[in-house]
């Protein structure tokens, strides 16, 4: 699209250059003008938070059975296609379109931006941003444009990066924006133009910041784990020695507040409420899960099947695509996902417990979840069991747990309860492995990307893939396909052949 307005503005430009004495042009149409900062930054971390709600969201958690498309809408079974694997070229391109064409875009006009003005805060928080998109983005597809991208006029056409290049490269860029938010001196500090760390000074924000970008190496490094091992364990020993700030409390929450105005509200929850009414429903193998552990999250999580406003004695019921018909007879998703919900009428309550239309409506204020204190949390205790890093494995658990049940609003006694039953560490390193990523899918509800790629990289929790003629696929995909749009506009642009290609960290048979 970008290159269609160019071509469009360069074609004008020449047709009207006989009319340059009458319009006093001085500047060059075609360069694009400099934009303050201030206004950049909102438009990278609003478009930040929208990714972290939106498709690719979607996708991750319906291929890793925490959401499902089994609904009554068959007007629109989108979702259930999705859930066995069906999602093709022309699924992604408003993704693609969205993180290549505004969101990187526009982070990297504010990181040139504030480099020239003497704005270095600017300058880091967008490199910061800018490797968590990249991360990502190499995470669902493998490799992609980076090098060569976000040049705009100066090249239509980027070469895809090597996405193992690309990962070692983001260590460098957040390096440098940690050292940029550092700086003593910055012209303007995004303390207040931002929707991500907003704060009242700009040592509260800088210190977030720098937090998160820490806790952002973490992950990456542990992504090696099946690859390098070695390269984990020595990369997250390092990291750790080095006294590097890490996130300490669920306020550190790297994620973005949506509101409850129209047009502003979490956009899965906008996507539930309009043409895809019961169509989204819990996973029945995460339900399933939280329901053998007698989980208290499922208050926050999911709605009662069949309705109760008793949660004591509230039951709760998954989908999934291989359940023999359509239907509405499940648990819904809850304020976790949505935000804040209104009184059930009852009026709208069908006689199984199921809920009609509107039953319950919602604010939409739910967060956009995308690297929380209990992930950190998880791992910690990960690397800690399997790669000798420093600190308690154990103690590291339950800290992720007890991380995850505040995010969830759960009571302090039902937290005790539930770490009495569940929060020891036992048997083999490899069943202590099982315990710790399961808890972290269970805690990384809503985030995205994160489950799917802990599913790749380890092979828990134990999910049961759907097989084929059923799926597309014996297995769960491992990549997404590239955008159509991307394939047909970029000449260097080539089409995998199959989603059961590997990013270069998954390697686990």
């Amino acid at each position: 699209m970008k290159k269609l307005i160019y071509t469009s503005v360069l074609a004008a430009g020449l047709s009207l250059s006989s009319c340059s004495e009458f319009l006093d042009v001085n500047n060059d149409p075609n360069n694009i003008q400099a934009v303050q900062v201030s206004q950049l930054l909102p438009s990278v971390t609003v478009n930040v938070g929208y990714m972290g709600a939106s498709d690719l969201f979607r996708y991750a958690s319906l291929l890793v059975q925490q959401f499902s498309g089994q609904g009554p809408n068959t007007g629109f079974a989108t979702f259930k296609e999705y859930e066995r694997y069906n999602i093709n070229n022309s699924d992604v391109n408003n993704q693609w379109v969205r993180i290549f064409s505004t969101t990187l875009s526009d982070t990297e006009l504010m990181i040139d931006q504030a480099t020239k003005e003497g704005s270095p805060h600017y300058a880091g928080v967008g490199k910061i941003l800018k490797a968590y998109v990249y991360q990502t983005t190499v995470d669902a597809w493998g490799d992609v444009p980076y090098s060569e991208a976000s040049k705009h006029s100066a090249n239509f056409y980027p070469a895809f990066d090597d996405d193992e290049a690309i990962y070692k490269d983001l260590i460098r860029l957040i390096d440098d924006g940690i050292k940029d938010v550092s700086a003593t001196t910055s012209a303007l500090s995004p303390n207040v133009n931002t929707t991500i760390y907003a704060a009242g000074t700009w040592a509260a924000s800088q210190a977030q910041w720098i937090k998160f970008a820490n806790t952002l190496k973490l992950r990456i490094f542990l992504h090696y784990s099946a690859k390098d091992p070695a390269y984990t364990t020595q990369q997250i020993t390092a990291l750790i020695n080095s006294g590097a700030k890490f996130m300490e409390s669920t306020s550190d929450n790297f994620q973005m507040a949506f509101l409850s105005e129209s047009q502003r509200q979490n956009p899965l929850y906008s996507m539930e409420n309009g043409q895809f009414k019961n169509q989204f429903f819990p996973h029945r193998f995460l339900v399933n899960l939280m329901n053998a552990k007698t989980d208290p999250r499922r208050s926050a999580y999911f709605v009662p099947f069949p309705y109760t406003a008793n949660t004591a004695t509230a039951t709760y019921k998954g989908a999934s695509a291989l359940d023999p018909d359509p239907s509405s007879a499940y648990s819904r998703n809850y304020r976790y996902i949505y935000g804040t919900p209104s009184a059930v009428n009852v009026a709208l309550v069908n006689a199984d417990g199921s809920l009609k239309d509107g039953a319950i409506t919602y604010s939409g204020n739910a967060p956009a979840r995308l690297l929380t204190f209990a992930e950190y949390n998880f791992i910690r205790a990960e690397a800690a069991l399997a790669y000798g890093a420093p600190g308690s494995s154990q103690s590291f658990f339950e800290a992720g747990i007890r991380a995850s049940m505040t995010d969830a609003g759960v009571a302090a006694a039902d937290v005790t309860t539930y770490l009495a039953a569940n929060g020891t560490l036992k048997g083999t390193p490899a069943q202590m492995l099982e315990q710790i990523i399961t808890e972290k899918y269970v805690a990384n509800h809503g985030v995205l990307m994160e489950p799917w790629t802990d599913y790749r990289r380890t092979g828990y929790p134990a999910l049961t893939p759907l097989k084929t003629p059923f799926a597309i696929y014996d297995e769960v995909p491992h990549s997404l396909f590239y955008a159509q749009s991307e394939i047909s506009n970029n000449i260097k642009a080539k089409q995998r052949s199959t989603m059961l290609e590997r990013v270069f960290w998954d390697t686990r048979k």
